[in-house]
């Protein structure tokens, strides 16, 4: 052999035993790095493989009326979850719809052999759990595919929710013919709603939570499995009827099988709550609002809680919390009588002349003396245009008391020009129109109440933009740009029965923890209104006389005993035949307990439709509450004096 051969083969094996060394020592470092340096992190690892964490769901409060009566409680429900779900990408779903037909593993096998063995693997697999589920709950393929696709994978083994409401008794069938590990039915707590749709826009529904949601709230302890509050009370105060879950760590072993219990936190109970409403009032007026369309909101004056709420037409709670069938849900959708809508707090109306309650304070607080007259002969003439009152021969002679009395809008139509639109729109604003009032439900619209600047904001064109004088002789009455939800004239109202102290509206009476601590919802000031007491009492005793007076408008709310304020108003309207029917007030008219709203939809005049509302309202309220009351007071004051009788007879005896 040459020496340079020698030499060559020398280097080679030098350089062989560099790179085994290398090797081995990267081996022994690796070897330190697992065994000594990172043994706790692994180690931890190791634990937390064999430990498995189950959460114990707390206990969801219920919800009663103010006298206890239950309006929405758990019961048990069926969901069906898939588990180890694939993640289908848009071609993948229209494969599904491809092979979703066919009728043979053969037939789906011939197609998907001319695609990726992933893709096909992925294909076969869920269309096999989707034909199993549809047989096993009768659902149709088509919808089981629309939620393979769309719903959220959660955790570890990537579970969907497929079905979220089970019928119980497809469940339990289902149940007996699984066979497929990726296929589960679990129970959870579900939502039941006793008066279904009594009290439906206020009590609101639960569902499963959204990926949305659920980004927004995991840092309060939400879970995306969790169900949470829609609409209403359910959704207002979700967290303190959520409660607390709990927590339990079980020691398993290979095969997934308990061995011990390592680690415990109970879960606690979410609070009841306990609304303000009085179901007995509730189901009276829902039932006076049967075949109309509108809203009826009562409210104690004093607290500012509320004690009837319809929005009609209702909607079944029980339908809303479950998988509503898609032609029930458009129909909803579609419907005319909007019964999605929330109308107390949501529905935006012309408020007619139920604000010219508003109207007329900002005329006395702009210095226009009470006893300035107008003289009314059934139109009012500005310029070319010509704007008509509330009767065709027009009321005479009016003042402020005698425009309250019988609506007489020549009135406002010229005092409100002479106060001017800054001085119209401060008062309105000291109501709180064109304001939310901090309802405690979601979805609460603030309506429009227009000004000059409001106008310029609102509309593109120059021509559209000036502020014209028919604007503020159509807003004086409640006409025109000018827009409220019911909620905000009740609450104007209220201010007025309370002597200008406005307070939030609430529909919560109390809070009762599951260890029976009671909270009760104290009343919260939203504003005092910055108007004299003098201007406040004229107003207070004008709003009598269209009950009481010779030409009121509203006389069928005559009591005998029992007097009431009101202020009638008749809304133009576009999609209805006829005008809207509303009435604002309180009652008694001298210590007020109760302040009442209602709108009936296309019900003509106000004195009529919503009229009849009221009055139905204040003598089922006044029977129950007055006469009921005295006379339940009344026998337990004889039934005491009878005890001290028989007491007094057994001492004669002694003696």
């Amino acid at each position: 052999m040459r020496e340079l051969d020698k030499e060559e083969k020398s280097i080679r094996f030098v350089a062989f035993l560099i790179l085994v060394g290398i090797v081995f020592l990267i081996m022994v470092i690796q070897l330190f790095s697992l065994q000594i340096l990172n043994a706790s992190q692994y180690a931890e690892q190791a634990l937390q493989n064999r430990i498995r964490t189950n959460i114990i769901k707390a206990t969801r409060g219920e919800i009663y009326d103010r006298e206890g009566k239950l309006l929405a409680k758990n019961t048990t429900g069926y969901q069906l979850i898939h588990s180890h779900t694939h993640t289908l990408e848009p071609k993948d779903l229209a494969l599904l719809n491809e092979v979703k037909n066919m009728k043979t593993v053969q037939e789906i096998d011939a197609r998907l052999s001319s695609e990726r063995p992933a893709v096909a693997k992925r294909i076969r697999e869920t269309i096999f759990d989707i034909n199993k589920i549809s047989q096993l709950t009768a659902y149709p393929v088509d919808y089981l595919i629309d939620r393979f696709f769309k719903q959220q994978r959660m955790g570890t083994d990537k579970k969907i929710l497929v079905i979220e409401d089970l019928d119980k008794q497809v469940a339990l069938r289902a149940i007996e013919k699984i066979d497929n590990d990726r296929i589960d039915i679990v129970e959870y707590n579900k939502r039941f709603y006793p008066e279904d749709s009594l009290a439906s826009h206020v009590i609101g529904y639960v569902k499963p939570i959204s990926e949305k949601e659920y980004e927004q709230l995991k840092k309060d302890g939400y879970r995306n499995s969790d169900l949470i509050g829609k609409k209403g009370v359910e959704r207002s105060y979700d967290k303190e009827m959520k409660g607390q879950d709990g927590k339990e760590n079980v020691e398993v072993d290979a095969k997934g099988n308990v061995i011990r219990q390592v680690e415990t936190s109970e879960s606690v109970a979410g609070k009841n709550i306990y609304l303000s409403i009085d179901m007995e009032l509730q189901k009276y007026m829902t039932e006076a609002f049967e075949g109309k369309s509108g809203a009826f909101i009562a409210m104690e004056a004093k607290t500012g809680k509320i004690i009837a709420f319809v929005s009609n037409p209702e909607i079944s709670l029980n339908l809303l919390s479950s998988r509503i069938p898609d032609n029930q849900w458009n129909e909803l959708v579609n419907s005319k009588a909007k019964p999605l809508v929330n109308k107390g707090i949501a529905g935006l109306y012309p408020p007619g002349s139920t604000f010219k309650a508003i109207t007329g304070m900002g005329i006395l607080e702009s210095g226009i003396s009470p006893t300035e007259t107008v003289t009314s002969t059934g139109q009012y003439r500005y310029g070319n245009l010509i704007f008509r009152d509330s009767h065709k021969s027009g009321n005479g002679v009016t003042n402020f008391a005698k425009s309250i009395e019988q609506s007489v809008n020549t009135y406002y139509y010229v005092f409100s020009q002479k106060a001017g639109v800054k001085n119209i729109v401060k008062y309105a604003k000291e109501f709180g129109i064109g304001a939310k009032t901090g309802i405690d439900i979601p979805g609460e619209m603030v309506g429009t109440l227009p000004s000059p600047e409001w106008k310029k904001n609102r509309f593109k064109k120059k021509q559209d933009q000036k502020w014209l004088p028919g604007d503020l002789i159509n807003m004086s009455i409640g006409q025109g740009y000018v827009l409220v939800t019911p909620i905000q004239i009740a609450s104007a109202y209220q201010a007025i029965a309370n002597n200008g102290v406005q307070l939030k509206p609430t529909l919560i009476d109390r809070f009762v923890s599951y260890t029976g601590k009671v909270e009760n919802n104290m009343p919260k000031i939203q504003r005092k209104l910055n108007v004299s007491a003098k201007n406040l009492k004229l107003l207070q005793n004008a709003l009598k006389l269209p009950v009481s007076g010779y030409g009121g408008t509203v006389k069928l709310l005559k009591i005998e005993g029992y007097p009431v304020s009101a202020k009638t108003g008749t809304a133009q309207n576009s999609g209805f035949k006829d005008h809207h029917s509303w009435i604002a007030g309180y009652f008694p008219s001298d210590n007020p307990e109760i302040v009442f709203v209602s709108i009936v939809e296309g019900g003509g005049y106000g004195g009529v439709a919503s009229g009849n509302m009221a009055l139905k309202f204040i003598l089922k309220y006044r029977d129950k509450y007055v006469i009921k009351k005295a006379q339940a007071e009344m026998q337990k004051k004889q039934e005491e004096e009878k005890k001290k009788q028989q007491a007094n007879n057994k001492n004669l005896v002694k003696r």
